[in-house]
């Protein structure tokens, strides 16, 4: 491996999260692109603009599918058992013990 690709997964690894999402990204962009460049080539875009309406009504209910079930998991992630009494104690004093520390 050349020292520029050497040098530039070192930096990506310092990037965190983000360097991997740049790079799935511009790998992303560069395949769509090569296949933009194939369908107009062969000329397969004559039988696919009949399709593309279909095809983005099935991406969208497969969507809104994904977005409904999202919202079901966060709705039902957020129900909490009451706290007993002897927790609550304890959870109050804390705040007041960091209530005095802070004036």
């Amino acid at each position: 491996m050349g020292p520029f690709w050497s040098s530039l997964f070192e930096h990506l690894k310092h990037c965190g999260r983000g360097g991997t999402v740049f790079m799935l990204t511009l790998a992303g962009l560069v395949i769509l692109a090569a296949l933009a460049a194939i369908i107009c080539a062969t000329q397969l875009y004559n039988y696919l603009l009949p399709v593309l309406p279909v095809i983005a009504v099935v991406a969208f209910a497969w969507v809104a599918v994904a977005v409904r079930r999202a919202r079901a998991r966060r709705r039902e992630r957020l129900h909490y058992s009451p706290l007993s009494r002897d927790e609550l104690r304890v959870a109050r004093s804390k705040l007041v013990k960091h209530a005095n520390r802070v004036s």
